[in-house]
């Protein structure tokens, strides 16, 4: 009896234990997972970092009074001069860093942020005109510009021969900023800017570097930016036509960048506010670069924008 007994214990004691062991079993497994998956995704983040390295010093290392789309910054021969696709780091993974250019291709290499138009110091003239040629039914686009200018600026009035009050927000329940933009999006809460707006001129605005001046790089500037400027669609075209070389591809290596001289004779078509914003080399830069770990489960971007001597101005991890 007392041996029955006994034996009924220890089979319970071992199911128990049996059960015990399962469990740690699963929560080890469990743990295990996580730990790989924090490992993996710890590793493709600072291959992403390393890619931003990478991209900060080919830009330190260039010279940016006259910049172009072929130059190794923006659009690297990746089979000669392997710099920024599937770059392996050691036992790690990889890191790529490129972007999309206009014309459906990807460039591998940064973009210059003068391509775009910076809403922080463009003239009222520019944005007006960037509106209108990417949203030509926008009847408002030349007010929809001077509510931008109201934004960042810090006066209360609109300038001559205007001299009228600048718009209240009370009924949009915040107050006018009178200060610069910090972010693209925050367009948005300018009087006359809805999403749909904001969707079409996104890719053509930056708001960096965040001062009230900054340049257009007419070498890098595409059409809608340029026709933004002042000149004509065919001028426009021509413009990246001259620049594109005789192939009339841009990056590739018969580019034909504008410096002073020779872009003398489409400056004198612009009017001063405009001209005023030209330049034919870049200073700030956006970098996207994206690790992969080895075992090609994880993967992260980090997306900044760097000054040319490696001053980041924005960081973004995802």
């Amino acid at each position: 009896m007392k041996r029955g007994a006994i034996l009924i214990i220890t089979l319970w004691i071992l199911a128990i234990l049996a059960i015990l062991s399962i469990g740690i079993g699963g929560r080890m497994g469990l743990e295990l997972k996580l730990t790989g998956f924090y490992r993996d995704n710890t590793a493709a983040l600072y291959l992403a970092k390393a890619g931003i390295k990478r991209s900060i010093a080919v830009l330190q290392s260039e010279e940016h009074a006259v910049d172009s789309l072929n130059e190794k910054w923006s659009c690297n021969t990746e089979e000669t001069d392997p710099l920024f696709k599937d770059i392996k780091v050691g036992d790690a993974g990889t890191f790529t860093v490129n972007y999309p250019f206009y014309d459906k291709r990807v460039f591998y290499g940064v973009q210059d942020e003068e391509r775009r138009i910076n809403i922080n110091n463009a003239p009222k003239e520019v944005i007006s005109g960037l509106i209108s040629y990417l949203d030509p039914a926008n009847a408002n686009a030349g007010e929809i510009a001077a509510n931008i200018e109201d934004w960042r600026d810090a006066d209360n009035t609109r300038p001559p021969p205007d001299g009228s009050p600048e718009p209240d927000y009370s009924e949009e329940g915040y107050e006018r900023k009178d200060a610069l933009f910090d972010s693209a999006d925050e367009v948005l809460l300018v009087r006359g800017v809805d999403q749909g707006l904001f969707e079409k001129i996104k890719g053509y605005i930056t708001v960096y570097p965040i001062a009230a001046s900054a340049k257009i790089n007419v070498n890098t500037a595409s059409l809608p930016a340029l026709v933004a400027l002042g000149f004509s669609e065919d001028d426009a075209n021509a413009i990246i036509a001259r620049r594109a070389g005789e192939d009339g591809v841009e990056g590739t290596a018969d580019d034909a960048p504008f410096d002073s001289n020779s872009f003398a004779v489409y400056l004198t078509k612009l009017a001063a506010p405009s001209a005023a914003v030209v330049s034919y080399g870049s200073q700030y830069f956006r970098v996207i670069s994206t690790g992969y770990s080895s075992n090609g489960r994880a993967r992260k971007t980090v997306t900044c924008v760097a000054s040319s001597v490696g001053e980041i101005l924005f960081w973004n991890e995802e």
